[in-house]
Order: C-alpha cells, then sequence, then structure tokens
C-alpha cells in the first residue's frame, strides 16, 4: 500500500452545496457548503483515510464518488474516466468499478432476503450469473474469501452477528470484482474485538487482489493501521493531508494536533498533558450550521493561534516538510 502508486482517483476542486430547510414560510432557505474546495488523490492499490467529527465532509465527499449527490463544482476522475457526467449505461459500469461497504452492517442488508441473494443478486445485475447453482457457487466461494461458511447462505441478516454481517456486506462489494472500495466507517457499529478482524480482512483484500481503499472513520488508530495517505476534515475543508507516518508523527494543523490529542495513551503524565492541550481547543465551540456562515478559517473560535487574518481569508493549501499540504496561515506556530 505505497503512497507513491500512480493515482487511480484524482478529486479536484471537489464542492458540494445543499440548501437548507425553511423553518418559516417568511424565512430564506440558506445554502449550506458540506463540502469546500476539496483536491487529493489515490493510488491505485492504496489506502486514503479520511477523518474529522461528525458534519465535517466526510461522507458527503464518499457519496459524491458514488454519485450519489451531484457536485456543485469540480471534477472527480476515477480510473481516468470524469464521474460526474456519466449518463446510462456507463453509471451501471461505473457501479460495478466501484462499490461501497457502509457504516451498519444491521441496515444495509436487505431484512427480507436470505444471504444467498443479498450476493447473488449483485451477480446477475453485474456479471449476468443468473440464479441457480451456478450462482449459488459463486455466492459460496465469496463467503469463503471473507473467512465464512457457505452454510449461511440460507441465513437471513438477523440471524447473523454484527461482525458476521458486516463479512457479507464485504462479500457483497466483492462479488462484482471492483476496483475500488469506499469505506465509510465500517467499524464503527462493531465491537473492538470484531473491528480487528474485518481491518485485517479488508488488509488481506487488498494485498490479493489490488483494491483501492477510500477509508472513511472516526477511530484515528485504526485509520492509522490501514492507511498509506490520510486526510482531516473540518468544516468541510480538507484541512491537512499527508503521508500517514508524517501526519501522526508531525501533525501541522491545529486541528489534527487535537483530533490526536484526542486519543487516549496509558501513561498518566503524557494523558494529563494530552487533556491541558484540548482544553485549548474547547472554548466557544460553533455548531455544523454555524461553520458555514463564517468567513475565513472554520476553525477560528476553536484555535489558539487565531489572527485577525483566519477571521478574513482561508488560507490556501500549503505544501508541508515531508509530504502532504495544511491549510493554515500559522502552521509553522
Amino acid at each position: 500500500m505505497s503512497a507513491h502508486q500512480p493515482p487511480f482517483v484524482h478529486v479536484q476542486n471537489l464542492q458540494v452545496t445543499f440548501t437548507s430547510r425553511r423553518r418559516l414560510p417568511w424565512q430564506t432557505a440558506q445554502p449550506i457548503h458540506a463540502v469546500r474546495e476539496v483536491s487529493f488523490t489515490i493510488g491505485g492499490g492504496s489506502t486514503f483515510g479520511l477523518v474529522g467529527e461528525t458534519g465535517s465532509g466526510k461522507s458527503t465527499i464518499a457519496r459524491a464518488i458514488l454519485r450519489l449527490v451531484q457536485p456543485t463544482r469540480g471534477t472527480i476522475l476515477v480510473g481516468g474516466r470524469e464521474v460526474t457526467t456519466l449518463q446510462g449505461r456507463e453509471v451501471l459500469g461505473y457501479r460495478r468499478q466501484v462499490q461501497a461497504i457502509f457504516q451498519n452492517p444491521y441496515a444495509s442488508l436487505n431484512p427480507s432476503h436470505m444471504v444467498g441473494e443479498i450476493i447473488g443478486e449483485l451477480l446477475t445485475r453485474h456479471r449476468g450469473v443468473r440464479p441457480g447453482s451456478t450462482r449459488d457457487k459463486l455466492a459460496g466461494e465469496l463467503l469463503a474469501q471473507v473467512s465464512m461458511s457457505q452454510d449461511l447462505l440460507d441465513r437471513f441478516p438477523y440471524e447473523l452477528s454484527g461482525g458476521q454481517r458486516q463479512r457479507v456486506a464485504i462479500a457483497r462489494a466483492l462479488a462484482v470484482e471492483p476496483q475500488m472500495i469506499i469505506c465509510d466507517e465500517p467499524t464503527s457499529a462493531l465491537d473492538v474485538s470484531i473491528q480487528g478482524q474485518v481491518i485485517n480482512l479488508l488488509m488481506d483484500i487488498q494485498e490479493q487482489k489490488g483494491v483501492t481503499y477510500l477509508f472513511i472513520g472516526h477511530n484515528l488508530s485504526i485509520v492509522r493501521n490501514i492507511s498509506a495517505v490520510v486526510g482531516v476534515m473540518y468544516g468541510g475543508y480538507l484541512v491537512e493531508s499527508g503521508p500517514t507516518q508524517r501526519v501522526y508523527a508531525e501533525p501541522t494543523h491545529p486541528y489534527t494536533r487535537m483530533l490526536l490529542a484526542s486519543i487516549p495513551v496509558p501513561d498518566v503524565a503524557r494523558q494529563r498533558e494530552r487533556v491541558a492541550q484540548r482544553r485549548r481547543f474547547e472554548h466557544a465551540e460553533e455548531t455544523t450550521h454555524a461553520l458555514h456562515r463564517l468567513g475565513g478559517c472554520p476553525f477560528q473560535h476553536r484555535c489558539p493561534l487565531t489572527q485577525a487574518i483566519c477571521r478574513q481569508t482561508m488560507p490556501a493549501p500549503t505544501p508541508v516538510a515531508g509530504g502532504g499540504e495544511v491549510r493554515c496561515h500559522f502552521h509553522g506556530s
């Protein structure tokens, strides 16, 4: 999972804007800038990790790449093909190229279908395999790839554990032999003991098949283990990105430092230092909707480095020693 693979995904200046609902008839609907000026690349066969708080824009980026929302501006190239302009049967071909594993395996699987049908319907839709013994055999082989018995083909999702359901979701994604899988917090609904098993499975699949991952998560330790490159989202902006080792060892954006300071450590003295560091960022925290009305940097009301320029201008991406970029006027401070 090298960070120097040729780009398979190229996102350039992506922006996604929604319109808020009017609470009263005479109010004016306000735009909500969910994703703003986001650019990144993902090397073929590698993993790009995306972290940030709820509402920062991570899942909206995933949905834009999956063509579940239409970007307001920007380009998304996957395998050299512009995704935002696909039409008709081109979209079906793209669905086979890019699949997704979602956060909640309890909701992402059809509860009225058995496992064999859940996996088999993609084999029929995308690979033309008709229902029958051949499709059942292929579905069983897919379950074997995720370390599950083909005896589970005749089970309903409610008969499976959370970890088993997520493995079925992974097998379903693999059914169309995708080049890329978007993992939108695939372990957050699972027990800690099961999370490691799912992550190891994803890494094994990548090593065997060369699949490219966009991995979205809240757990910074998991993202660190699976990602070659990591991006940090805040207020719709990609405020920092770079090789995982550099970002975790030498974070340059104040928000990245705050996130890393939230990771518990067994050393009591170091943990107290981290608590003190986090408290520097806790004053005047803004709500997600308030962030969209701010001028300048969206982190300005939580950042101890804030100056007048931070309230006026959003900093442009600046290269960082060790690789990657950061959007902060005072990232060297």
